[in-house]
Order: C-alpha cells, then sequence, then structure tokens
C-alpha cells in the first residue's frame, strides 16, 4: 500500500493497494472490519474507490 498527498495547497490524499483481482477488492469491501473502520472515519472524509490498471510508459 501507498499512500500519496496532493501538493502544499491540496488537501487530498489517495491511497494505492495492490489486489489480486477485483473480487478480492470487493470481498475485502465487504468484511466486517473493513465496514467498521468505514463507519468510524471523520464525517468529512469522502472515498471514491476505483480500480486501476497500471501501464508501462
Amino acid at each position: 500500500m501507498r499512500i500519496s498527498r496532493a501538493d502544499a495547497a491540496g488537501q487530498l490524499l489517495m491511497n494505492v493497494a495492490a489486489w489480486e483481482s477485483a473480487e478480492a477488492l470487493a470481498t475485502a469491501f465487504g468484511q466486517t472490519e473493513f465496514q467498521r473502520m468505514m463507519a468510524e472515519s471523520p464525517d468529512d472524509v469522502v472515498s471514491y474507490p476505483h480500480i486501476f490498471e497500471q501501464i508501462e510508459a
């Protein structure tokens, strides 16, 4: 897992994690522990999960 932050003026954090598959990610989202952590997040935290494929430049 890797967390990146926007420049000094930004408030965006991006959490990058590698999953074996989209199904593995969906399974993790359904776990009780994950749901508990999401519920405990501050009200002003907004999450937009995305799945990306790494490409070679």
